[in-house]
């Protein structure tokens, strides 16, 4: 990592009535796959803290995709407990991210006004419907009977115990997770790098759209900006597309009147980014107070260019945008 980054400014500076050539698209990386030395990977501790929920999402994904296909109830409980554990680890990971947000000078500086003081009630609220602390059913039902198997419990109390994870009840969990990291996914404090452009460089996305490529002098210190790109897929529409995957292929753990995630509805430019606040309360009965000011700007390279980042949403929409020399680069497939 460099030792300093350029803010907006310095990059829109840099670039002034110079062409920008879109990027290529790229993935998130995953580490089950081989050698991807040109996806995106953590540039920050942010990113590292996201990174983890993805790839919990990632195994979550593939167990309800092929526990939606079995017929027999008993095979789907079954699949249900191999879940516990990833999803037990989901919540881990997003409790830490909640963490960073709050605590991390670096990140905190990134965050739109007020954001900093809803992070811990939507904690708080995930916290209280996905409980992992001790004594808590997903904590013990994921150390007893899924990631371990408790010598000291007999064929009949593991049977009970797991009797109290109904399928819908692991699902809400589920989608609580989802719900959280549906918001944070929107801050504007992730970094994130890719392969270098040479010696001595190094590529990374800390201002969406535009990945930047920097010289690094001889103490590995960002000195100066080589080159900018437009990113037409950034790493956040990967795991929005994750996210919406996953909640289509849990639908098998609900019934017609479970509480569950039904939709994804894009923000409003005047909507707070805490879209969980308005939900969360009512299923955990912990009070919520945003008051709608803590907004996800939305990124303008001047007064008149087209706004590219819609308020609030986490991935771009397809809009005319200025200052591209090769348009047809930027179609998403």
């Amino acid at each position: 990592m460099p030792k300093v980054i350029p803010d907006k400014d310095a990059v829109m500076a840099w670039v002034g009535d110079k062409p920008i050539y879109a990027d290529r698209i790229r993935r998130l990386a995953d580490v089950a796959a081989k050698m991807q030395p040109q996806a995106w990977k953590p540039a920050n501790v942010a990113a590292t803290k996201l990174f983890r929920c993805v790839e919990c999402l990632r195994d979550l994904n593939l167990l309800l995709q092929s526990g939606g296909r079995l017929k027999s109830k008993v095979k789907q409980r079954r699949k249900l407990k191999i879940i516990l554990t990833p999803l037990h680890s989901l919540v881990e990971a997003i409790r830490d991210l909640a963490n960073d947000l709050e605590n991390n000078t670096d990140t905190v500086k990134r965050l739109p006004t007020g954001a900093r003081e809803l992070v811990p009630q939507i904690r708080s609220q995930l916290l209280s419907i996905s409980a992992i602390g001790k004594g808590s059913l997903l904590s013990a039902t994921r150390n007893k009977i899924s990631a371990h198997i408790d010598s000291a419990l007999s064929a009949e109390e593991m049977r009970t115990l797991f009797r109290q994870a109904e399928t819908p009840q692991v699902g809400l969990w589920l989608h609580t997770c989802i719900s959280v990291l549906v918001d944070f996914g929107k801050l504007p404090v992730y970094f994130w790098s890719c392969e270098q452009n040479g010696e001595g460089t190094i590529r990374i996305l800390f201002v969406e759209p535009f990945v930047v490529t920097l010289g690094l002098n001889s103490q590995g210190k960002a000195n100066r900006i080589l080159d900018v790109h437009f990113v037409p897929k950034p790493p956040r529409r990967d795991l929005l597309e994750l996210m919406m995957r996953v909640v289509k292929n849990s639908g098998w753990m609900f019934g017609p009147t479970d509480v569950r995630i039904r939709n994804f509805v894009e923000d409003k430019p005047t909507d707070s980014w805490a879209k969980s606040l308005s939900w969360l309360p009512s299923i955990c009965g912990v009070r919520a107070e945003d008051d709608g000011r803590s907004i996800v700007r939305r990124f303008s390279t001047d007064q008149e260019s087209y706004q590219l980042i819609p308020a609030n949403l986490p991935f771009f929409v397809n809009d005319s945008i200025q200052q591209i020399a090769k348009p047809e680069d930027l179609l998403v497939q």
